[in-house]
């Protein structure tokens, strides 16, 4: 289930959420007792030792001693007939966006590994300096994570940061140019690998900075615990129990503070050696501190409470070696940017298509329904669009890249439906 994370109230913790925390473990207990040994651990040394083996293989690009880099420069040029998302009054921009990407790994001993993945981009706008980026951009996916491997456990320590500005990311939002959000989110996992089962707990801390000032209101700080418990019933089948708790705290008195609790269960197979399926569903609960928002000193009718439950399937499918595809739907509550809630229902498909040499042809769909639980807009939108990519390797070194997205927003309050059409054309040297 994806879901935006959610910060930290500064109430004591519900007792509710001890159960739900140690659901996994309650239900790990028995498996740990007696275990066959049915296939090599996931988390031992033998699984070391296989990473290892990986990043030898991996292509690194520059060596510092022990450690290996890869380094990517990309500068593309794109235009976007809509920038502020708006029906009327619409801008249009040719943007230029400089970007370099980083990886590296070092094994700082045979069990213990530190990786860094980092995307640094900035967007110079020609028309609208405006909206020149506040700040040097940290892609999606950026990481500082740190693996330990100790007998069956593996521990992983993480920091994920991200700055975007991008208002399309965002269903909700309409006439809106710089959507400007630092996020970061710091913590701890652990994986047990019980060889019939697979046990994972996880602890996060999330923060959220608004780098705009008209979305100031939205900053916010979480801690959010989760845990899974996944049983093997056969070497391409598990099925598996899943819960999560996350405190949420605002910093200004706009949007209410809540707690998320969710309870579910899951079910993954590899059907075949070309077909992959998960499916998950359960409840979740969200409680709101109260059932109004406070809009500038106004107090605004909201959903104080939300019981629902929440489903999701995702499906990788391999037609032959040239062609794979990705579907994911789902249907879930999460938090909203002009309401205590937004419910939302999705669907996406993928298909990367490898059907000329030096050539990656990719598209993309996706459909949105997303419905307010009241707040500043209470807003009910359908969102829909789509994107075809390609990506030619030039020579070892220079890959081009050639991309058009569409979207299209229809909303049932005046002044806020849009389209957006974007051609980015850009060039990557990889070092």
């Amino acid at each position: 289930m994806s879901r935006p994370p959610i910060s930290c109230s500064r109430k004591r913790f519900p007792k509710r959420i001890v159960l739900i925390f140690l659901l996994p473990v309650l239900c790990a207990t028995p498996v740990a007792r007696s275990q066959d040994a049915v296939r090599p651990s996931l988390a031992g040394e033998a699984a070391a030792e296989a990473r290892r083996q990986d990043i030898e293989h991996i292509p690194y690009n520059l060596m510092a001693g022990p450690i290996r880099f890869r380094v990517s420069a990309t500068v593309g040029v794109e235009y976007n007939d809509n920038i502020n998302l708006a029906e009327t009054n619409v801008q249009d921009d040719v943007i230029i966006r400089p970007q370099l990407n980083i990886d590296a790994i070092w094994p700082v001993t045979q069990l213990n590994t530190l990786r860094l993945d980092l995307g640094l981009s900035y967007a110079f706008y020609i028309d609208h300096s405006n909206a020149d980026t506040n700040g040097v951009l940290i892609a999606p996916g950026s990481q500082l994570a740190f693996d330990i491997f100790v007998g069956d456990f593996r521990i992983n320590f993480h920091d994920r940061p991200s700055l975007q500005q991008d208002p399309v990311a965002e269903p909700a939002l309409s006439n809106v140019i710089d959507y400007g959000r630092f996020e970061n989110t710091a913590g701890v996992s652990l994986l047990w690998d019980m060889n019939k089962a697979l046990l994972t707990l996880g602890y996060d801390h999330y923060n959220y900075v608004s780098t705009v000032s008209a979305f100031d209101y939205l900053n916010r700080n979480a801690e959010e615990l989760s845990g899974t418990i996944d049983f093997l019933l056969t070497s391409t089948t598990g099925v598996g129990l899943e819960s999560y708790a996350v405190f949420n705290y605002y910093d200004q008195n706009v949007l209410n503070d809540s707690n998320t609790y969710s309870v579910g269960a899951f079910v993954e197979s590899q059907l075949t050696n070309y077909l992959k399926v998960r499916v998950a569903g359960g409840y979740q609960w969200i409680d709101f501190d109260s059932s109004f928002v406070n809009f500038f000193g106004t107090l605004v009718p909201d959903q104080g409470k939300q019981s629902d439950y929440y489903a999701n399937i995702l499906v990788t499918h391999r037609l032959n070696s040239k062609i794979k595809q990705t579907l994911s739907a789902g249907h879930e509550s999460q938090l909203g940017v002009n309401s205590n809630f937004l419910v939302l229902n999705y669907i996406r498909h993928t298909v990367n298509w490898s059907i000329i040499r030096n050539t990656l042809l990719s598209t993309e769909f996706f459909y949105e329904d997303a419905d307010d639980s009241g707040g500043f807009i209470d807003e009910h939108l359908h969102r829909f669009g789509g994107a075809v990519a390609l990506g030619y390797q030039l020579t070892p070194h220079v890959t081009l890249g050639l991309r058009y997205q569409y979207t299209k927003k229809d909303s049932d309050v005046a002044l806020r439906d849009y389209k957006q059409n974007r051609v980015a054309l850009d060039g990557t040297y990889s070092f």
